[in-house]
This record gives structure tokens, sequence and C-alpha cells, in this order.
């Protein structure tokens, strides 16, 4: 699977629009596969939503005016980082909104919750939903891990030892690792049920098992753990007690390198998803490090992204989504990754395959074209907090 899949290092972005596919309910919007044929795709883009607007139905304007109703404020994500996803529900946490935002797709409703009472988030980082349905919150300005139950509703909440500044969390079994970007740079391992330090590891540095500004903290399912370390420009692998086995990066703007690398997550398969800030992609690692491929790119086309921050990995979402993609695509899982600029803050994508052998009979395939890749990029000024994003050139934010 590693040579087939590093074979397509080169590919960028394809727009192929189909016919006698399945529609969508955004029906104007192109089928978008990466990487670009003659090679095979592996990564769909599905469909995107921003708020309440890309998932409720909305009233027409005769039965407004029939029924008198009031138009009501519009919800939106306002500042989108972590996203966890399942059964259909996608949770982001909105670091300026002070909430987590929800959106359920299967149920096609919008809402918010952590604004009030004992559960009420600060400023939510990430999140991590176990397979019984609990949600894992961890916050910077709370200094804690604020749990929600299948329900929703606040169960209790974990306390980061001090000094900190927990940015992000991942879950193995009965622990639970918190990722600490302080001057400490350490990662927490908590018991999950009671929120217990059990141990901790690391420190700040460029050596092997250090970081410097860390970002991102993953899990695979034999349990190893993958560190985005940002101002090190690179990934690392360790054991769970903290051993290093390796790291791969290194400054720069080719795959392979980082601008600034930011959330990290591994798929079923034990392919590890790096997002990279600075050149707007998402870069796709085997478990031994070799790089396979990359999918997204700047831009405002559908299947691009606008300061990508984190992203979600999710099996159980797949019905839910099934019909956004090729009817001879099959869906191996999704991934969801958050975009803090942009009109797509949301970005649905699906990691698969077509049958062996399989050829695309397009009616049309438009190129986009692909974003350079420098060699080289600079040290990153000052000490970046994972609620900010890093700068963009145009156009101007408004925040």
């Amino acid at each position: 699977m590693v040579a087939r899949l590093a074979s397509l290092l080169g590919s960028f972005l394809v727009v192929l629009t189909f016919t006698g596919c399945r529609t969508t309910p955004k029906t104007e919007q192109p089928l978008v596969f990466f990487p670009s044929p003659p090679a095979e795709p592996r990564v769909q883009f599905l469909t995107w939503a921003s708020g309440a607007t890309e998932l409720e139905v909305q009233q027409s304007a005769f039965a407004s005016f029939v029924l008198g109703e009031e138009p009501t404020a519009t919800q939106v994500i306002q500042k989108p980082y972590g996203i966890a996803a399942r059964d259909g529900k996608v949770y982001v946490c909105d670091t300026k909104g002070l909430a987590l935002s929800k959106l359920d797709f299967a149920g096609r409703t919008y809402s918010v919750l952590g604004v009030g009472g004992p559960g009420r988030l600060r400023k939510p980082l990430n999140i991590a939903i176990d397979p019984l349905g609990y949600k894992f919150v961890v916050d910077s300005d709370r200094k804690q891990v604020v749990v929600f139950g299948p329900d929703d509703a606040y169960v209790t909440a974990f306390d980061v030892p001090p000094p900190c500044h927990p940015v992000d969390l991942a879950l193995h079994e009965d622990e639970l690792f918190v990722l600490d970007n302080d001057d400490d740079c350490q990662i927490v391992v908590l018991d999950r049920q009671s929120g217990k330090v059990i141990r901790t590891f690391g420190g700040p540095g460029g050596g092997p098992g250090q970081f410097k500004i860390p970002n991102s903290i993953a899990l695979s399912s034999d349990g190893f753990v993958y560190v985005s370390d940002t101002h090190n420009w690179r990934i690392q692998k360790l054991t769970r007690e903290g051993k290093p086995v390796w790291e791969k990066g290194e400054p720069g703007y080719r795959i392979g390198q980082f601008g600034r690398p930011r959330g990290i997550r591994v798929g079923p398969d034990g392919i590890v998803y790096v997002v990279d800030g600075a050149t707007e992609i998402v870069q796709m690692f085997d478990s031994d490090g070799q790089t396979l491929m990359r999918f997204g790119g700047p831009g405002d086309a559908p299947g691009a992204l606008g300061l990508p921050s984190t992203l979600a990995i999710d099996q159980t979402s797949i019905p839910q989504f099934q019909h956004y993609a090729h009817k001879d695509f099959r869906i191996d899982y999704l991934l969801f990754v958050a975009s803090q600029y942009g009109e797509r803050l949301v970005n649905v994508y699906a990691f698969g395959a077509f049958p062996p052998g399989y050829k695309l009979h397009e009616a049309q395939i438009q190129r986009l074209e692909a974003a350079p890749m420098r060699e080289g990029i600079g040290p990153v000024q000052g000490d970046e907090q994972p609620t900010e994003p890093p700068p963009r050139p145009e156009p101007p934010r408004d925040d």
C-alpha cells in the first residue's frame, strides 16, 4: 500500500463532473477527488457546512408570508478549532463563540452546548469522543478536561496539573493523554474515570521525545503516541511511556516538510494525517513515517482549505454521508477537516477506493492550478497559540 500511495505525491486537486451519478443537496457542486487521474483516486471531497444554514430545512418565502413567521438570527460557527464526529453528528470547538457547536447531519439540526452552568466552556480547543459517546473537551482557560455525556449533558471536569496550557487530548483504553504546550511541554496521562494523574513524559527542547510549542496529539489503535511538534517543524512517534520511536519533518513547503504542523490524527488503517496551517494541505504518512500523499490545498474551490486547524476521523457516520460519494467509490472512513477561514469551515472528505481496474468516465475534468511548493521556510516568530491562525496575506480577517 505504501508503494502505491507514495506514487501519488505530485498529485493535486481535480474537479470531475459525472453524468448518471447520485445527486446531493448541493446539486451544483462537482465531484472532487485526490489525487488527479491517471493516479488512483483515494480521497473524495463530499460536502461542507459552517452552521445552521447548510443543515436545517429552510422555510420558503411563501410559507413565511402565510405563517407570518419572524426571521431568526443565523447560527454559525465563529472560529472553529477542534473537531470530532460520531453517528452523523459533528462537534466543533468554537474558540470565539466559547461553546461546542453540534452539527447533526443525521437530524439536520444545529445547536450549541457548554454555554452555561458547571459545563460552561471558556476556551475549548479540542475534543475527543469515546465509543460510548462521552465527549472530552480540553479547555485552555479552565485548564481542565470537561466531560459531556452521550446525551450532551455535563458530567464532570478533570484538572490538569499547573502550570499548564492544555491544547489537545487523546483517548486510549482507560487512559486520557493531555498535551500541554506551556513551558514544560509535557504530556500528562490521566485516568479517564477519576482524572487522577498516572504519569507524565516529554519536556522542552529539540531532541527526540522533546517538544517546542507542540500543537496536537493522537494515539493509534496499537497504542503509539503521535505528536505534532509545531516549532520543531516535525511530527514524532513515541510509546505510551514516552520512548521515542521516530521523528519526521523539517522546515519547508514540500511533501514531507512542514510549514506549520497542527492537528494530527491516525486512521483505523494506521495512516497518520497531519494538517499544515501554512501550506493549507493535509499530509498522509504510514506508521513508519513514510510519506504517502496529500489532499486539500489553498483556495476557495470545494475541496480546498482555508487556514486548517485539525481533523477528525470517523467510520460511524458513513451512512449519513454515503449519498454524497460517487456511487462506485467505496468509503473506508470519513475525514472531517476544520478550516478557520473562508466559506467552508467544516469540510467532509472520504478515504476509500474504486474497484480494482475501475476507470472513471468523466464528462468534464477541470484541473485547478497546483499551489507552489517552495523550497524553504523561515523561523516561526513568537510562541504560537493554537487558538490563533497563522498569518494569511489575503484577504484580511474580520476578527
